[in-house]
């Protein structure tokens, strides 16, 4: 599964990172950092008012990290993305040595709080963090539709709660849940949410942003299944009787044929815009 998604195209026009928190944002009281040792990876436990990264790295070279999660999935506070934006620049420390951050705060701020703006400050104190965004235009690939009519279930209303990009979750009463959309190496599962949502999940399987050209807008409920091989054979119609392990077609299509044969829509290459989070200057957090 691929995991360098270069994008941020999607909702970048409203999620830009803010270099220091405003005065609306709360604040951690009491914040410890400590480089944990190499090999070992504590475990963290984050309750109201306490954010607890066991060991966490600020840049994986897949992207992932906490300044991934600060500035890009949950920059306002909410959930903004849920693509991944490629991070550049930086030492080649931060995508190696882990650190142990405990932070606690008077109030109850949400965990989307804490890891976004919350977050951010601390980065910015602690590890001197200076970090701008860009946006530039690069490959990506477009959600159109494909030929005939699309094959998606629309939602079924309170089924679940959507989590919609860009606000804040709102509270649920038992036995309410929020809708869950997960990516897997060999599935999507989205349970409610619209097209430019789904297209955001798409990041995460193949090598390009995915911008929704569909002119969709509904919500709707999707099981995606697929080879994790992204070259996977396009699957016969049956498989030729004796074919042997090594020529015999993959149990399910790749990426892009399972969109065409799944749901009726399709992937197209394209030029167009695609954010980057670019690193200034950093350093080694300071003591405590």
């Amino acid at each position: 599964m691929k995991a360098a998604c270069l994008l941020g195209a999607v909702f970048s026009a409203w999620l830009q990172a803010q270099p220091v928190p405003s005065p609306a944002t709360p604040r951690f009281e009491v914040v410890s950092v400590k480089p944990c040792k190499p090999g070992v990876m504590n475990e963290g436990g984050s309750t109201p008012g306490r954010l607890h990264i066991g060991c966490g790295i600020l840049a994986n070279t897949d992207n992932t990290g906490l300044i991934q999660v600060a500035y890009n999935r949950y920059a306002g506070g909410h959930l903004s993305n849920y693509g991944m934006i490629p991070i550049e620049g930086g030492p080649d420390w931060i995508h190696s040595e882990a650190f142990e951050i405990d932070a606690k705060s008077d109030s109850h701020p949400s965990f989307q709080m804490m890891e976004g703006p919350m977050m951010q400050a601390i980065l910015e104190e602690r590890f001197k963090l200076k970090i701008h965004r860009e946006t530039r235009q690069g490959a990506v690939y477009e959600l159109a539709l494909g030929k005939g009519s699309p094959k998606l279930k629309p939602f079924e209303a309170g089924s679940c709660t959507p989590v919609a990009v860009g606000r804040t979750l709102p509270p649920l009463a038992a036995p309410q849940h929020y809708c869950r959309n997960m990516v897997s190496p060999r599935s999507v599962e989205f349970e409610g949410g619209t097209l430019s949502m789904f297209a955001a999940l798409l990041c995460l399987i193949v090598d390009h942003p995915v911008i929704d050209k569909t002119g969709i807008t509904d919500y709707f409920e999707i099981h995606l299944r697929f080879s994790p091989d992204d070259l996977a054979a396009p699957r016969p119609a049956t498989d030729a009787p004796g074919a042997t392990a090594e020529v015999r077609a993959p149990d399910a299509p790749g990426i892009f044929q399972a969109i065409q044969e799944q749901l009726g829509l399709r992937l197209v290459r394209a030029k167009g815009p695609v954010d980057v989070l670019v690193i200034d200057h950093i350093e080694r957090p300071s003591e405590n």
